[in-house]
Order: structure tokens, then sequence, then C-alpha cells
């Protein structure tokens, strides 16, 4: 090894941690390992690699995927520009028995030094693979290493605490007056649990109150204890742009830190170094507190409880309950993959999927975050609220396990640690992640068994798990400098035994697709790409490309155009007898389509399924942008077998996206459009949805969560469109599709889409264009919070192109929404580009 590799150890002198612990057996021959890491002094990270050692063989370099966006380390450590750039994935190659790894950091020298070490048992099965049974491999690996999962270690039970009611009452603690801070820019959810901290405190007996934007007593009173809630927040949010360095250091000597930070994220590494300093530090989980004492700091657990004001005032009986399945989480890659992969179960029943974006504080003009009263009442009508971890960390979320419990909801969880006394299959459900699916699909077929699982949690709360008791508990703790060992997590009750049946048969009939899957493949040739296809899948879109594109739109447009003037045909028109037949409709589905031969009858077909469900008559306008294809012979062959009114619009010229729907809408003859492409779908509960969302309050609009997928409906790769309507977040980047419904006057209002944006390079995102008018306008919008759509991804893009042009296309957009960006709170990206990339724009910059 080289003299730089030999360097001193960097694991003091970085921070850093791991999406998930590292796994002790891995089933498979290789394992993504990812995580973040920089220099908390803002230091450059030159490179990031994993080097094995294994006796008798030659040393393998596996050099990491770096500068991947990790939005919550950059708010975690607001004054290093390079942490939203810290991520990395090291792609480890795995062979048979045990595999060592140094994981080292290059530094600003550019000498590499160990920051890690990971040891790894494989057991590759590679085997099965060269016999020609990878599915059944695959099936396996998975199931191996669930079930081989490594197991937490089981730590002593506590005696029952002292009530903490009578606390005070007894004399036994001095405290008398808690006095809690925070920032008012914190996130809602933290300034909640101040509030509710204080309420305990309050139904104990002491003096408490929750002081926003004020700094802590140097010297308090001997009966005062002064705690910072939520420290990363109050910190880099507030009292670090109050005083210097040097004097928070001092006022936090006399303050108790309560974090709420899962272990080894970036916010837990950013309190690290106030946690050192401080009186001590409480957690809410006992994980943390095993982290923080891992690291010698004196940590309590700090737990939260049960009160009243997690509650809506009246709840509804599980068997009137409307909302059948709740999510209420931030977006992050892991949910992402989830949803997407179970989009169809949630698509079948009525389920409120709330998205909250990462990276800012969530505060009261956050759209996609509900407040205290939206939450509880959400959940106070819904059946189910179902928990999907944020990383592959089996973190216990407890302040959402609350209010789900206050509001006798259904909590179904993933497999979850530090828990404490609450006991799965009697409070709540637990489950592993991909048989999470059959518990809701179970207790929604099961209400009573939901009803009861749900009153016993809000049972439990209320008398064993109440605020006020775990205030007093933490208050023995402190003043007795006495951190007791944490209370082992109870043991899980058994499941329905119709339960269990279902995950058993389940994995049977994976076991039995992966066999079948693979006898298939062995029995069939594999036929090689075309040569055609291989080159199309290289091709890179060029600057030149797309200028001769775009100029090719503008011309056509111009002769299309000049006909119509001419009063010469522009377009022909195919109207089925059912069309001809119809009254006005209420909704028409305008479906652009150009070139997608092969979707159009699929995506016509799931319009047929969904229309079947809405209670008002619709009518379908297709418009065919002189497809080269037999689009339109596809077209009209489904037009002649279907019931609905249909009309087809088969343009002469390929003007390009924003025309053809201009056309549409133009042709439509209902107060509500809803816009899609040919090559997408809708699933059956689609329309009706949409369009009682929109015309239920007279919305300009109205969309929901889409699904991408890629190639079959089976692929499904992610989610589209999965904020509510908010221009803040909209003015940073288009995050909503073209794929939603419309009030037609409204669009027409507007000017319909701007076709001119094509013409300058701006392929694709029209739509992004009209959203921003809709902001603009102050137009109301409607969000379902369910997965309704299809939206099937591309591997080579419109878009694509777009990018060549970014920086005219912000210069227009700029030009255009001017007033609107300047109304609303800047951020660091604005229409899709980095504030600090934009040319000859300082004064656009954030400071």
């Amino acid at each position: 090894m080289s003299h730089s590799s030999r360097s001193a150890s960097a694991a003091t002198e970085y921070v850093f941690r791991f999406d998930a612990p590292i796994k002790q057996r891995v089933f498979g021959d290789t394992y993504d390992l990812s995580g973040w890491l920089l220099h908390p002094q803002g230091k450059p990270v030159t490179g990031i690699r994993a080097v094995s050692k294994r006796p008798l063989a030659r040393r393998e370099i596996f050099a990491a995927r770096r500068k991947r966006s990790r939005l919550d380390v950059a708010s975690a450590f607001p004054h290093l520009p390079e942490a939203k750039a810290s991520g990395f994935l090291l792609e480890l190659r795995l062979h048979l028995g045990l595999n060592r790894f140094d994981l080292q950091v290059r530094d600003e020298n550019r000498n590499w030094r160990s920051f890690d070490t990971a040891v790894i048992s494989a057991y590759p099965l590679l085997l099965l693979s060269k016999l020609g049974f990878g599915h059944l491999r695959t099936f396996l690996i998975a199931y191996l290493q669930q079930h081989y999962a490594n197991k937490k270690i089981t730590q002593d039970r506590l005696q029952p605490a002292t009530s903490g009611v009578s606390i005070l009452e007894s004399k036994s603690v001095s405290t008398k007056r808690v006095n809690l801070f925070a920032t008012s820019k914190s996130n809602l959810f933290i300034l909640e649990i101040g509030r509710l901290i204080a309420a305990g405190f309050r139904e104990l007996g002491c003096d408490s109150q929750l002081l926003l934007d004020q700094p802590p007593a140097r010297n308090p009173e001997p009966d005062t204890l002064q705690v910072v809630v939520t420290p990363h927040e109050y910190y880099n949010l507030y009292l670090t742009e109050k005083v210097s360095a040097e004097e928070a250091r001092e006022l936090t000597k006399n303050v108790v830190l309560f974090c709420t930070e899962q272990p080894e994220t970036g916010w837990f590494h950013n309190n690290l170094p106030w946690a050192e300093k401080a009186r001590a530090v409480a957690d809410l989980n006992s994980l943390g507190v095993a982290a923080y004492q891992a690291r010698g700091i004196k940590s309590y657990h700090f737990r939260l409880g049960h009160h009243e004001m997690l509650a809506a005032p009246n709840a509804v009986p599980h068997t009137q309950r409307q909302t059948a399945i709740t999510f209420l989480g931030v977006m992050t890659p892991r949910r992402d993959k989830y949803f997407a992969e179970y989009a169809p179960f949630f698509a079948e029943h009525r389920c409120h999927i709330r998205f909250v974006p990462l990276g800012f504080a969530k505060t009261k003009t956050t759209r996609s975050y509900l407040s205290e009263k939206q939450r509880n009442e959400l959940l106070s009508v819904s059946r189910v609220l179902l928990n999907i971890h944020y990383s592959e960390r089996k973190y216990f979320e407890w302040h959402r396990a609350l209010v789900a419990l206050a509001n006798q909801c259904c909590l179904i969880t993933e497999t979850s640690e530090g828990y404490g006394d609450l006991v799965p299959g009697k409070h709540f459900v637990m489950a592993e992640r991909e048989d999470l699916i059959a518990c809701c699909d179970y207790y929604l077929a099961h209400p009573k068994e939901a009803e009861a699982i749900a009153q016993a949690g809000c049972d439990f709360a209320r008398t064993e798990q109440r605020q006020a008791q775990a205030c007093g508990d933490f208050l023995l703790d402190l003043e007795s400098g006495r951190a007791r060992s944490e209370v082992a997590d109870a043991t899980p009750s058994p499941l329905p035994p119709a339960l269990s049946q279902t995950f058993r048969k389940r994995r049977t009939q994976q076991l039995r697709d992966a066999v079948t899957a693979d006898l298939k493949s062995l029995l069939r040739k594999k036929q090689p790409l075309p040569v055609d296809s291989l080159l199309t899948e290289l091709e890179t879109p060029s600057r030149p490309f797309a200028i001769a594109k775009r100029e090719a739109y503008k011309e056509r447009w111009c002769e299309q155009e000049s006909r119509r003037m001419k009063g010469q045909p522009a377009w022909d028109l195919y109207d089925n007898a059912a069309y001809l037949q119809s009254t006005a409709p209420k909704l028409s589905i305008v479906v652009t389509l150009f070139n997608y031969a092969h979707h159009i009858r699929e995506c016509l077909t799931s319009i047929d399924r969904s229309t079947a469900k809405l209670f008002a008559p619709a009518e379908i306008v297709i418009v065919n942008d002189a497809s080269a294809d037999d689009s339109l012979v596809h077209a009209r062959s489904h037009q002649d077998l279907s019931k609905l009114p249909v009309r087809i619009v088969s343009k002469h010229l390929n003007t390009g996206l924003a025309d053809a729907r201009n056309v549409g809408i133009t042709m439509a003859r209902a107060p509500y459009v809803f816009m899609m492409d040919a090559d997408n779908l809708v699933f059956p509960e689609c329309l009706s949805q949409l369009f009682t969302a929109i015309d239920r309050n007279n919305h300009a609009a109205a969309y929901s969560l889409l699904c991408r997928f890629r190639g079959t409906t089976s692929n499904r790769i992610g989610l589209l469109s999965y904020y509510d309507w908010d221009p803040q977040i909209l003015v940073q980047q288009p995050y909503i599709d073209a794929m939603a419904m419309f009030r037609r006057d409204v669009l027409l209002q507007l000017g319909g889409y701007d076709n001119n944006l094509s013409q300058i390079g701006w392929f694709g995102w029209e739509d992004y264009d009209m959203w921003l008018r809709f902001a603009q306008n102050d137009y109301a919008v409607a969000f379902v919070p369910n997965v309704l759509c299809l939206y099937r991804h591309h591997d080579r893009s419109m878009i694509n192109l777009t990018t060549l042009f970014e920086p005219e296309l912000v210069e227009h957009f700029l030009e255009r929404y001017g007033e609107l960006v300047s109304r609303l709170e800047p951020r660091e990206t604005l229409f899709g580009m980095a504030r600090a990339e934009l040319p000859g724009r300082p004064e656009l910059v954030l400071p």
C-alpha cells in the first residue's frame, strides 16, 4: 500500500453516515453501500473508494459514485455549500466467504485515508444463475436476506416507573419551571412537539412555556430547566445568527438538548458539537439515546406521549370512515420506489398519500404539509395510517405513531425498533415491507379487527403513555443523574392466522412464479436487439440537431396557419355514431397522438374503464399530430368499437405537442378537459375522483400522483406530481405533469399552451409554462393525493433536448414570470436551474 493510503485515520475528522447499517451477511455477489461524507470545516473531498482485502487474493478497488444530491444533509449543514452533493454510492463486488473492505476518502492533499471498514460474509448463489435459474436466485436472495436479518440486542426491561403526575406532590424533584426554546423557522411538527412537551409539564404541575426566537438564560434560576427543542434547527436557523459561536457554546452549558433525529442522519451529526457542550441530551427514541451514549455523551430517554391536543375533537367510527389508507411523510427515494411498486393497490382504494419535500423547513405556507387541525381531522376519518420508513433503518417514528393512536387510526408499519411498551399485534400492526400491502388488504376487509387494534392503541396511549408521565420520568432521571437502561421492545402478539397464511401463500406463489419464469426462459431462445434499436439508444442529442428540430416545427406551424387563413383544410375529422348522436358532455378526454401505434389501444381501453365509473357524460377527442406510423388506423379501429362519443382530429402537418393540445381543447365540447398523451394510461378511479375534485369547489384544475413505468406497466419505477399545489415549489422546478383535468374556459382565457416554446428550444415542457401561468394568475388548483395515472417513461425524451437551451429558457421564464418570482421566498433553484449558475443575474443569487 502506498504511503498516502497509510495516512492517519479520517474517522474522527470527517462527518459521514451510511443509509443503513452495513449487513454482516449478504446473499448475492453485489452490495450497494450508500451514504454521505463531508468535512465539517468544508475542506474538499476529492474521492471516495473501497479497497478489498481478502487473504491470498489480489486487492480490488471500487471507486464511489460521488456528488449525489442529499437535500437532508444540505438542510442539516446549511453553512456548507458542498453538503448538498455529499452523497456517494459504492457498488461492491462480493466473493464467497468473508469480504473485508477498507473505506477510504481522499483529502484535500490527495492522500487516501481510511474512515471506516466493512466486513461482509457473502453467499453469491451463482450456480443457480449459471444453470439458468436467475429468477429463482433473485427470490432466494430476498427470502434468505430477510430470514437472516440481523437481530437487535435484547435489553433488560425496567421496572414500572413512578407515576409522573405524583412526582411534584411527593417533592421528589426540584424543577418547578421548564422553558422550552425553539425558532419560528422550525418545521411545524417540531413546534408541535415543543407545545406537546410544554403541555405535559403543565399537566404535571410545572410552569412551562415554549419560547420562540429567544436565547436561553446564561444563569437560570435553580428551579428552572431550559430545554432546546431540536437543536440543529434552533442553532442553525436562529441562535448562531444572533450571538457569536463562543457565546452560543457558553449558553449551551445550561440547557438540555431535546433531539428528534434518527441516529446517524445529517441532522444527528449536526447536533454532536452542541451535545458535547450541553448539560445533557434527551432523545425521544431509545435508538437515539444509545447512539449518543456510544459517543460518550450523557443522554436520557425522553419519551413522547399522549395529550388531547393530538386528537380531533370527534373520532368517526371505523365503519363510517371514508379514507381507507393515509400516508404522511417526506419524499425519499425509498418511499418513491415503494408507492410506485404497489400503485395498483393504492389506486383501487380511496387513499390520501401526502408527501412533503426535503431541504427546507415546513411552515404554515408550505401547502403539502397539513396543519395540526387538518391532519387530526384527516386521521379521524382514516381507517389505516401506513408507515414506510424514511430509509433502511428500522426506526420507530414516535410522533407519527402517537397521532395515529390518538385518532383511533389503525397503524400499520414496517418492522421497527424502539417502540417500547407498545405491543405489535395488539396496539398496532407491524410487518416486513413486502407484507404491508397484505396487512392493509386484510384489515380493510376486517374493519372490526382494525377497529379493535386502533382502540387498544388509543386506550394504551391515553392511560399508560401520557406526555405528563414521560415528563415526570425524565425529570426523575435528570435530577438523579442516572440514565436508566433502556426498555426492551415488547414481544409482538401473533397476527391473525388468516393473515399469516396469506404471507405463506404469497411467498409460495412468488417461488412458483420464479421457477416458471426461469423454465420459460430456458425454453425460449433469446433474440438479439435489432441494430437500429442499439444505434437509437446510443444517439446523443446535439445543439445543431435541436436547432434543426425547432426550425422544422416553426416552418410546419407557419404553413398550417397559412393554409387555415386561406380557408384550406389543416386536418380531417372522423366522428363515430355515438359522437354524432351525443348531447353536450361534462368531460372531454383530449388524447394527443404522435407515432404511438403500439400504445394507443391500451390508452383508450384504460379510458373506457375509467369512464365506466364516471357519473357524468364524457367524450374522447383524439388529436393525431400527423403520425408517420399506423397510429391513425389503430385509433379509428378503436373508435368504431367504442360506445363513447369519439372524435378524431387528424392533422396534416406535425406541429408539435402544444399545438396538438390546443386543437384538442378547441374541439372539446365539455366544460372540463382531461389532457393526456397516447402512451399513458389511467386507473379506473382516475376520472371520477378528479372530476369530483374539480367540480366540487369550482377549481381551475385538478391533478393526482402519477406512477412512472418503463416498458410494461408491471415495471413501475417511481412517481410524478407527488406534491400538493404550491407555487413556491413550482418556481423552483417543474414537478407537475400535463396529465391533469382543467376547466376549458380557463385554458382558453390563458390562450392555450404556448406554441412558441418548442420554437425556442423548450421541447416537451409546455405544461410547465401552463402551470406557471396558473400560479401567476392565482387560480385555485386541486390536488387529489392518490396514484390515479400511469406515465410511460422513455429513455430518450424531448426534455434531453431542452437542457441544451437551459440558460435561454430560464431567461425567457424570468421575463414572463418575474412578478411571480418576486412575491415568493427565494430558494436555491429557479425554473429547474441553480441560482448560482444563472448567467448575468447576480441579483438572483442567494446571499
